[in-house]
């Protein structure tokens, strides 16, 4: 999975600085949501409590989706828990890879849009889904700064390198979602592949040339 993982960071990357390479002025709005929320947290303070809140809640509709019942769900200013009749990586590493606040900014977004015509307020749902992603990756690396008892439990590495992996399969759907035109997410793929193949590669030539000097 590791090298999947650095093949698809690499992938990813290039994405956004084409992405940025090529601001266009309907895209503007997301890039300022994202900077707007790095300077509240920045200048002011982390809000906590909703991530705790959006993280135990990403548990427990993981947990659903997996056919688990909920038995207990809390959440407080020092932090929260979910019990659950179930648990698998799904349910345990899913407030780490999925923005549920995002997540539902354009679910409300592209429902409400069935109904009333929101597009003449494109601009506003741009700027918020740059403002929750931003929230959500600031926050979350706050989190795992601190040490989170979740990856400890199907291993703090193999968590890890998941995270990554479907971390940036999630952003490059988002890009997609919000900005059809300017990311390609068939080309993203094949880019991310062709990243993997060449690392797997390296690694294997690296490692016969460490063998052959061993002998």
């Amino acid at each position: 999975m590791l090298p999947v993982a650095a093949g698809l960071s690499i992938s990813l990357f290039q994405v956004i600085l084409n992405m940025g390479s090529h601001v266009s002025q309907k895209s503007v709005p997301f890039w300022i949501g994202v900077g707007c929320y790095l300077f509240f947290q920045v200048i002011f303070s982390r809000p906590v409590r909703t991530y705790v809140f959006g993280h135990e809640l990403t548990h427990a509709l993981a947990g659903l989706l997996s056919g688990a019942k909920l038995k207990k769900f809390k959440v407080s200013a020092s932090g929260g828990s979910v019990v659950l009749t179930k648990t698998n990586v799904f349910i345990t590493l899913a407030p780490y890879f999925i923005p549920i606040y995002t997540v539902f900014l354009i679910v409300i977004y592209w429902a409400g849009g069935k109904f009333w015509p929101l597009e003449n307020y494109r601009s506003v749902f741009l700027f918020l889904a740059g403002f929750t992603l931003s929230f959500h990756f600031g926050l979350t690396q706050f989190a795992l700064a601190q040490g989170q008892s979740d990856l400890k439990q199907f291993g703090v590495f193999f968590s890890g390198v998941l995270i990554v992996l479907v971390n940036c399969l999630v952003l490059a759907l988002l890009f997609k979602l919000l900005f059809p035109a300017d990311v390609g997410l068939r080309a993203y793929l094949l880019n991310g592949w062709e990243k993997t193949d060449s690392i797997i590669n390296h690694a294997v030539d690296f490692g016969k040339k460490l063998w052959s000097y061993s002998r």
